[in-house]
């Protein structure tokens, strides 16, 4: 493991690489890790992660988003950038992990993952390894972890989502979210991580958001006997879908948009959250525990 650990060093020391974003540590107290998953794609769970972000930083908080959606990769597109460098490069051994860090905001970094690329979303175990010891150097100089995961409950998902301090699962009012929404606290809870927070996305209002987070809370307690908790209730809204279109989520928040204002709300609300007792998420996930 050193040996492999140095090796990996040895190459990004000597890549022909552009120079790493410099890291400063944070503030103090140790990085609490967010994993924004979905039971189902469509929800928009990446431009929840990117204006949740934004939020935090905004706070004053030291942020690391983190692509987790390793195959479909898609939130450096969102931003409109092209990054050299992802994670495939850090797992490769062509660079480190500072290498592929970009500042996507200030105070929000992003580590891209590899959009297209099948293998990433089938990690073996020597791969996925790797990307564990690099990230675990990382996490300590930031104050929030925020991964984007892929959707759905495979292996990949759940290997990310299962460690998280806090989980933000995301859905919608369409009843097929509902369904894959409840699977997913299902497979949570059965792997032994019960701090689901939910937030209703494309809600019409707050009724429907409530009437959509009540139908899956029943089942939830009818059949997992733990309910989750609703952190945020979010429009369907035209002119965020807009700036999405124009690759200017993070340059375009207005203050008087409703769903900036309530995930600035749910960042603060976030912030508060208790984190997991003992260490990192990266040393949960790397101790496989």
């Amino acid at each position: 493991m050193t040996d492999q650990a140095q090796k990996l060093r040895e190459i990004a020391k000597n890549a022909d690489a552009r120079p790493s974003v410099p890291l400063k540590r944070a503030a103090g107290g140790r990085c609490v890790s967010i994993a924004v998953t979905s039971g189902k794609g469509g929800v928009g769970k990446t431009t929840l992660s990117l204006v949740l972000a934004s939020s935090l930083a905004k706070l004053g908080k030291k942020v690391l988003m983190m692509d987790a959606d390793l195959g479909l990769a898609n939130i450096h597109i969102l931003l409109g950038i092209s990054p050299r460098f992802n994670i495939s490069h850090v797992i490769s051994g062509e660079c480190g992990i500072g290498d592929i860090l970009i500042e996507a905001a200030p105070g929000v970094y992003l580590a891209p993952g590899a959009s297209g690329l099948e293998r990433l979303a089938n990690l073996d175990a020597g791969r996925l390894e790797r990307l564990r010891m690099d990230f675990m150097g990382l996490e300590g100089e930031y104050d929030y972890l925020i991964m984007d995961t892929g959707a759905g409950i495979g292996s990949t998902v759940t290997g990310f989502v299962r460690h998280a301090d806090r989980v933000l699962l995301v859905m919608t009012p369409d009843p097929s979210s509902l369904a894959d929404a409840y699977a997913m606290v299902k497979v949570l809870y059965e792997k032994g991580n019960t701090n689901v927070a939910v937030a209703v996305n494309m809600a019409s209002g707050d009724r429907q958001g409530h009437e959509v987070f009540d139908t899956l809370n029943k089942l939830v307690v009818k059949f997992l006997k733990k309910p989750v908790e609703l952190y945020a209730i979010l429009p369907n809204d035209g002119e965020v879908q807009s700036l999405g279109r124009r690759q200017a989520h993070l340059a375009g928040q207005k203050a008087g948009n409703r769903f900036y204002s309530l995930t600035a709300d749910l960042a603060r609300k976030l912030s508060g959250a208790p984190v997991s007792a003992g260490g990192g998420f990266f040393d949960r996930f790397f101790g496989g525990a």
